[in-house]
């Protein structure tokens, strides 16, 4: 097999179904092997992956019996392929045209590349600009994600240098280089994600694909050709201040990536701007409650965040 896909699937059983049945629709059968790693689904995921199983060829699945992380997942996954090109992908992808051809292509003729992916776009066809960032840094976290966000406006030009990359344009056709692409479909050669070491399984949730970027670019470009697209269904929607949990759980993320590839003093720093702004939240919680404006849902998301970090000194 040329090509092995990856998928994690944790209770998103009917969307699963509609992924698979894209990939097998416009991609040859022949060229690629797909293991579904169902990562402790409470929901009819296991029924519908045997059933995935007997309609099409090339399909394994792995059942963990307890819930672990996406990159310990996506290992088991990664583990029990041979495809010279390895495929992260997430259940909620879609092909609309096929697209393994021309990636390969692409790392076949710039070996520079170390890994790539498609344009991804919602269901509404617009690109999901928001998947393709720059790495996190200190003012990234002021800038928009804390209590000071407000006094910095989003132009283009800081939201360009420290959020999203805003030169990637799809119309074009063009192939673009990016600091990290998303594991929603994370496109890569074997050798280049042994040399690498695979995902970190040390991430809980969030940041293993930021990560595994920043690993990769060490040695490699990271690329996105927007000459084929996909469509991702959920990223359109999905915001970590949606979720109080996993809002805490990418903050944690964030000083973990930050210890592993800054050095202390930047992770210091960012640590005591975390803990002030939290406290800070908190306490202006505590004071709007006395003027019976208290904001519980924001409350309880910064001192479940409070909790987290004294968890994780």
């Amino acid at each position: 097999m040329k090509v092995s896909v990856i998928i994690v699937n944790h209770n998103t059983g009917s969307i699963l179904k509609e992924c698979i049945e894209s990939l097998y629709r416009l991609e040859d059968a022949g060229m690629f092997e797909v293991v579904i790693v169902d990562n402790f689904s409470e929901d009819n995921s296991r029924a519908i992956t045997e059933e995935l199983k007997q309609k099409y060829q090339g399909i394994k699945s792995i059942y963990t019996d307890s819930l672990i992380s996406f990159s310990a997942a996506n290992n088991l996954g990664i583990k029990a392929t041979s495809g010279k090109y390895v495929l992260i992908m997430n259940p909620d992808i879609i092909f609309t045209e096929p697209v393994f051809e021309k990636l390969i292509i692409e790392l076949n003729n710039n070996t520079t590349i170390g890994a790539i992916t498609p344009a991804l776009t919602g269901t509404d066809s617009n690109f999901q600009r928001n998947y393709f960032q720059r790495y996190p840094s200190l003012r990234q976290y002021i800038y928009f994600s804390s209590l000071l966000a407000k006094l910095f406006n989003r132009s283009l030009k800081r939201m360009n240098r420290f959020l999203e990359n805003q030169d990637i344009d799809i119309t074009t056709g063009k192939l673009y280089f990016a600091e990290q692409i998303p594991c929603a479909f994370f496109f890569t050669v074997r050798t280049v994600l042994e040399k690498a070491g695979f995902m970190d399984e040390k991430y809980v949730l969030f940041f293993e694909d930021v990560d595994l970027s920043y690993s990769i670019a060490k040695n490699y470009k990271l690329a996105v050709d927007t000459s084929v697209r996909v469509t991702h269904l959920g990223g359109s929607s999905f915001k970590t201040d949606d979720n109080w949990w996993l809002h805490g759980r990418y903050v944690t993320s964030m000083i973990y990536f930050f210890s592993k590839h800054y050095g202390s003093f930047r992770t210091f720093l960012l640590k005591v701007t975390v803990y002030l702004n939290t406290y800070a939240v908190i306490g202006t919680e505590y004071i709007k409650k006395l003027f019976g404006n208290k904001d519980d849902y924001r409350m309880k998301k910064h001192k479940y965040q409070l909790k987290l970090l004294k968890e994780n000194k």
